[in-house]
């Protein structure tokens, strides 16, 4: 359901003709009809889909004058405006009387709200005492930077998630578990003029909503940000009639905004179960704490979007994973700005100083995060130089398979039906065969780990269905004919090689497939 990174909300349904009165509108009120663009911003999604809008979606539009919305700075026609959403993920408005126009002479601001609700005020109603249709809970508040005018263009609209979410899976042993969230705080409001939410009291106990894959169950609860109330605990039972509890309430965790909390557990022993969450992206694999090792989360340089996260070997002077998003809304016609750099995330003495590459002929700094795969703007592709993403690889798999295969997902990430791929790029400096470390030099003379190989995994959504596929590769001499089709395996697969658990919010299944029909 929710929400494509950029769509464009259109009133230019207006134009289609119609033999209905309400659908009729004059020539110069269509030169100022409002048009809109809109992207989420770079929050943990509350949804593993929650990256496309659905057909049917419907969202409230309000229009004010001035840099505060309340009942008096409204335009006239501009109060709770009804867009829905067509199969192409566009919005029009719902009836010709839903269309709105830019007042003549003013700039105006907006406010949206996710889903449409019907409202005399500007306080909308929050109700999750049924988790059934988690997408129409997944509330969103979006809004303009600026005033804008009909000479200004689509007004961009961000939204941001109001919610968090709880998510459970059970790997094995799920037939038939149902579980209850005991002490859920279940109604509140949202304050549209002041961007405020508040929980009302009172609190109730609440089935969570649970997606069945086999032997595994994934259970869900969309909830309000903040604390759970300390009694609040969930009961799991399962087909035999035995219960499992787990007294959430006491690990007193504050759950933010716009996050997803991943948990897996298992309903054995004594009935009493305490897992702890692990807050994550669609493409962040399960983090390791071991040795040193550093996890880091990047925005964008202007802060809009996520960039891209990665856990660096501070020992070692190389990343294990970099795993990022890729979709139209990072590419453009930026061209490589080789501005080679330290990330400033990192102290420098862990990093490798490698301004004129590593000396060695036939070794090349090879890219986690290739550069093709940000070039919306100069700041964007320039993250993709910090030495922190840069790797000894062999020159020939880095300038031939290595770079075929980033190509293809670049292809596979831009093809019709797709918003956006998920993306893990990692090095192993050490296989199941083979615990030695080779190093090489960086400009400084130190030790930096060479890769023994080098691996991606992929998942993407077509549809209502995720898609997963694997590349695993040596880092050695490697011929230019070669295909990125010999390299491939299943997700599942691919965790038996590297030990990384990848995509940990898709159910096992879909890690043991590949569908020739998505990866062709």
């Amino acid at each position: 359901m929710i929400k494509k990174l950029l769509f464009i909300l259109t009133a230019a349904v207006v134009l289609f003709g119609s033999c209905r009165k309400d659908f009729i509108i004059d020539q110069q009120q269509q030169s100022r009809v409002v048009l809109f663009s809109s992207k989420i911003s770079g929050q943990v999604q509350t949804r593993v889909s929650g990256s496309s809008w659905d057909n049917g979606d419907s969202i409230s539009i309000f229009m004010y004058e001035g840099n505060t919305l309340h009942l008096g700075s409204i335009f006239k026609g501009g109060f709770n405006r009804h867009f829905i959403s067509n199969s192409s993920g566009n919005f029009s408005p719902r009836t010709g009387s839903d269309s709105i126009v830019f007042p003549v002479g003013k700039a105006a601001n907006f406010v949206g709200f996710y889903p449409y609700q019907e409202t005399d005020q500007l306080v909308m109603k929050l109700d999750i005492s049924s988790q059934e249709n988690l997408a129409g809970i997944d509330y969103l508040y979006g809004r303009n930077s600026k005033a804008t005018n009909l000479t200004s263009g689509p007004v961009p609209l961000v939204f941001e998630r109001i919610m968090s979410k709880i998510q459970v899976r059970i790997p094995s042993q799920g037939e038939g578990v149902t579980a209850k969230l005991h002490g859920l705080s279940t109604s509140g409001s949202f304050d549209l003029g002041k961007g405020e939410l508040s929980v009302s009291g009172g609190s109730k106990e609440v089935f969570g909503k649970v997606v069945q894959s086999g032997s595994e169950a994934v259970i869900e609860w969309v909830i309000f940000p903040g604390r759970l109330q300390e009694q609040s605990k969930i009961v799991f039972q399962n087909q035999q009639g035995e219960t499992f509890t787990w007294e959430i309430g006491k690990q007193a965790v504050s759950f933010e905004r716009g996050n997803r909390y991943q948990y897996t557990i298992n309903l054995s022993g004594s009935g009493v179960i305490n897992p702890q969450p692990n807050v994550s992206y669609m493409e962040i694999p399960v983090i390791s704490n071991a040795g040193k090792l550093e996890y880091k989360f990047k925005m964008t340089p202007d802060g809009s979007k996520r960039n891209f996260s990665m856990l660096y070997d501070t020992e070692n002077r190389l990343a294990y994973w970099v795993a990022y998003p890729l979709s139209r809304s990072y590419l453009g016609g930026q061209s490589r700005t080789d501005d080679w750099d330290y990330d400033p995330d990192f102290s420098y003495g862990f990093q490798p100083y490698l301004k004129k590459g590593f000396g060695i002929t036939g070794i090349d700094r090879g890219h986690q995060l290739p550069s093709a795969d940000r070039t919306k703007n100069y700041a964007e592709n320039a993250t993709t130089f910090y030495y922190t993403n840069m790797t000894a690889q062999e020159a020939t798999l880095n300038q031939g398979v290595w770079a075929k295969l980033e190509g293809k997902v670049r292809e596979w990430a831009t093809s019709s039906g797709v918003d956006t791929m998920y993306v893990v790029t990692g090095a192993l400096i050490k296989t199941k065969t083979d615990s030695r470390i080779e190093y090489v030099q960086d400009n400084n003379q130190k030790q930096v780990a060479k890769p023994k190989s080098y691996f991606k995994a992929l998942a993407v959504k077509r549809g209502t269905e995720y898609y997963t596929i694997g590349y695993y590769m040596k880092n050695e001499v490697t011929q230019t004919n070669a295909l990125i089709s010999s390299y491939r395996m299943t997700v599942s697969d691919l965790e038996k090689e590297t030990g990384y658990t990848f995509f940990p919010g898709l159910a096992e299944e879909k890690k043991k497939t590949i569908n020739n029909a998505i990866w062709n």
